[in-house]
């Protein structure tokens, strides 16, 4: 599986200009009430070009297994139009770390020893 066919996309056309949209998302106050992020979810900024593009580190405790956290990475763009609007496109995708070939954790039980 690709990384393309794991990856949410979303796009749109917001009427604001960027900087505006840009305050949404860098001020912490108005970027929790913005992005709305669930409980047991923890954002990073790993990447922040000036009001153009915008990249959180978005970590997710598990239910259930509190030892488990899940990694993705929330790339958004932001595109200034001539008429005062901003292209919005926001990115989600996982973190694929690849499994050692001999860490059978994964792997499906195939055969148990007497």
């Amino acid at each position: 599986m690709s990384d393309a066919e794991t990856e949410l996309v979303f796009e749109t056309i917001l009427d604001a200009p960027p900087e505006k949209i840009w305050r949404a998302l860098t001020i912490p106050e108005y970027r929790d009430r913005w992005l709305q992020k669930p409980d047991g979810v923890e954002l990073d900024v790993v990447t922040a070009n000036d009001s153009s593009l915008l990249t959180y580190r978005w970590q997710e405790r598990r239910s259930g297994d509190e030892n488990r956290i899940e990694e993705s990475f929330v790339t958004i763009e932001l595109t200034p139009n001539e008429n005062g609007t901003t292209g919005f496109r926001l990115t989600h995708a996982p973190v694929f770390v690849p499994m050692a070939a001999n860490n059978n954790e994964a792997a499906p039980v195939l055969m148990r020893a007497a």
